[in-house]
């Protein structure tokens, strides 16, 4: 890894922990459906909501993927079949 890499990540990891310190009092009860989950710390709460973002994103994105990965197989079998009909 890259010095510039590195140096980066000890920063980010820096103002990570500096947000966690400075927001560790409890957020408000959080309640759905009028059950209350949990009483979490805010930083927590801001963390959980950034990594469940993060996993919506790349499902998101793997999904779209696959959908052009199929698509374009469904072109190459397409064009394949047609090159088969004209040398025919």
């Amino acid at each position: 890894m890259s010095k510039l890499k590195v140096v980066l990540l000890i920063i980010l990891a820096i103002v990570l922990v500096d947000f966690a310190v400075e927001n560790a009092q409890p957020a408000p009860a959080i309640k759905f459906f009028k059950f209350q989950l949990a009483e979490l710390p805010t930083y927590l709460l801001v963390y959980l909501t950034l990594v469940v973002g993060a996993v919506i994103g790349w499902v998101a994105h793997g999904l779209q993927i696959r959908r052009k990965r199929r698509e374009a197989q469904a072109a190459q079998a397409a064009s394949a079949q047609q090159q088969q009909q004209e040398a025919q």
